[in-house]
């Protein structure tokens, strides 16, 4: 009987000490909806950011890493942040502005000239500006990402010139900006769910998409879109989130770690886009995607010319203006 008792007593202390050192941990999940593959930019951030979170919490925060939509698309997330039913996400700015319309600034086409001031500006205090509009929406902007340049995959046409994109039926996310810029190039504007894409590439309902270049080879379209543009008509931001609900119950320990966290898997992540996608594009190439290089940037501009100021209104504040003027200086 008292060796009975004493292995009931070893395994009570046993199970108990297992349970104290997972209560000891904290693991929250971060969403989002493409591939998680090694080269798609929204993984990428997402797993740096875990791989941080672990390393400067001595392993007492896990960051469970779900791509693939397994949290819901992008709007689901959004909403579900804002219940405290999604811990954190990382949003496409573009699909982000819906909620948030000071977002929008950075989706104005052809804004940025190249990656390297896309990122000085969104580091410096308009970028902090407008994470800073989150908060009131239920949700916390902890950093930015990056995408990239947005490029114009196509089935069967090729796109240099405005009057190309004539008629053309371009899938896009459904925000204000990129809507506009496609109606002034006299596309018609299909808003679709990221998940029905393929599916509308395949099947005609749509002639094209915009996407960074990691983000079409790391999702399989060289294997089913015949052109890839190169318009880079829109930088794409992306940005990681996290509920109020779930950053209150944190300590101030605790959050000081996510944020810093985020903010360094973010700069991780535009230098991954930055060393890769040249060998992706070649890689594009090679599986026999035609790569249309010869784009007249020129022309789109000026077509564009008067398009900023006609937004400012639904992106509201001084943002445009903002932005307008800090370019100036890094001409």
């Amino acid at each position: 009987m008292s060796k009975k008792i004493g292995f009931i007593v070893l395994t009570m202390l046993v199970l108990f000490g297992t349970f104290a050192f997972g209560a000891g941990v904290k693991t929250l999940q971060v969403g989002f909806t493409t591939a998680a593959n090694e080269d798609d930019p929204y993984y990428v951030f997402g797993t740096q950011f875990s791989r941080l979170v672990k390393e400067k919490s001595n392993g007492k925060i896990e960051i469970d890493v779900m791509g693939g939509g397994q949290l819901g698309q992008e709007r689901e997330m959004f909403e579900g942040m804002q219940l405290g039913t999604v811990d954190l996400a990382i949003m496409t700015n573009a699909y982000a502005s819906n909620f948030v319309s000071a977002s929008g600034v950075f989706d104005l086409p052809f804004i940025f000239k190249n990656n390297k001031i896309a990122a000085e500006v969104l580091d410096g205090a308009l970028g902090q500006a407008v994470l800073n509009e989150y908060t009131g929406q239920g949700v916390k902007a902890l950093a930015w990402g990056e995408g990239g340049f947005r490029h114009l995959v196509t089935m069967k046409t090729e796109v240099r010139k405005p009057a190309d994109f004539t008629g053309l039926k371009i899938r896009c996310m459904e925000t204000k900006t990129y809507i506009s810029t496609y109606n002034a190039l006299k596309a018609n504007a299909v808003p679709m769910a990221w998940s029905e894409t393929i599916t509308g590439l395949q099947q005609g309902t749509i002639d094209g998409l915009d996407i960074p270049i990691s983000v079409i080879y790391s999702n399989g379209f060289p294997e089913i879109a015949k052109y890839l543009n190169l318009t880079g008509h829109f930088y794409s931001p992306l940005i990681m989130c996290i509920s109020n609900e779930v950053w209150k119950e944190l300590t101030p320990e605790e959050q000081n770690i996510l944020s810093e966290s985020a903010i360094a898997a973010g700069k991780l992540c535009r230098e991954h886009n930055a060393r890769v996608e040249g060998e992706l594009l070649k890689k594009m190439k090679d599986a026999g995607m035609n790569i249309i290089e010869d784009v007249d940037i020129p022309s789109f501009q000026a077509l564009l010319k008067d398009f900023y100021g006609d937004q400012k209104s639904s992106i509201g504040g001084t943002f445009v203006d903002d932005l307008l003027k800090e370019l100036e200086t890094k001409k």
